[in-house]
């Protein structure tokens, strides 16, 4: 192959692996202008039918106008303005959350599978950080009209350790970003991940790991 030919081959691979990056850093381009979720369909697809009808109520929400009850065990909660309640947001991307901390509670360390998340304080302060796949903490103390990021997939968590209460507002790259929280899953899955696993990893005994099951358990 001549020198121009081997360039040629070289560009277009990089050109490749640029579109695949871009590919892959948030949800896919939408197609059309709008594609309002129909969440009646019982049919799935990666993202949600289109309604034939829809308003400007389909684009709009209160949902995280007023602070959540944090009267629960890890004093947190998060207020989701995602597709599920916006439906306009279907194809678009994006999506919003309101998170509320109780004074010293915590957003247990979690990840977003699907998006890269920032935040906004809106009252209070926070202690925050997310660990690298090379297992470095990234942490910061963050105040009110601060914003951090947390990069998509990694393990991240904020904390109210003031005595009054916090709260921010979170954007994400994604419609319906998920959250899987470190701790939940794998004490409180169904059916239970097992015994066995849970010892071997984290090197403690079958009593130990029981105590945090039934501590993390769904409240029947």
């Amino acid at each position: 192959m001549c020198g121009f030919g081997k360039l040629v081959v070289i560009m277009a691979v990089v050109m490749l692996a640029i579109s695949l990056d871009k590919a892959c850093a948030g949800d896919p381009d939408m197609l059309q202008d709008v594609c309002v979720a129909d969440l009646t369909n019982s049919l799935t697809v990666n993202g949600y039918f289109c309604k034939k009808n829809f308003s400007e109520i389909d684009f709009s929400s209160m949902t995280i106008a007023k602070a959540g009850a944090t009267n629960n065990t890890f004093g947190s909660v998060v207020t989701g303005a995602n597709v599920m309640k916006v439906p306009g947001l279907n194809t678009l991307g994006v999506s919003m959350a309101r998170i509320d901390y109780a004074p010293g509670g915590i957003n247990p360390p979690h990840t977003h599978p699907r998006a890269t998340e920032m935040i906004f304080v809106l009252e209070g302060e926070l202690d925050v950080g997310f660990i690298t796949t090379s297992n470095v903490l990234i942490t910061k103390h963050i105040v009110k009209g601060e914003v951090f990021a947390f990069p998509r997939g990694l393990v991240h968590f904020q904390q109210n350790n003031g005595d009054v209460p916090a709260a921010v507002i979170a954007g994400f790259n994604s419609q319906l970003p998920g959250t899987q929280s470190i701790a939940t899953t794998l004490f409180a899955s169904s059916p239970t991940v097992p015994n066995s696993v849970l010892t071997k990893t984290f090197q403690v005994g079958t009593k130990e790991i029981q105590k945090i099951k039934s501590r993390l358990a769904p409240k029947k």
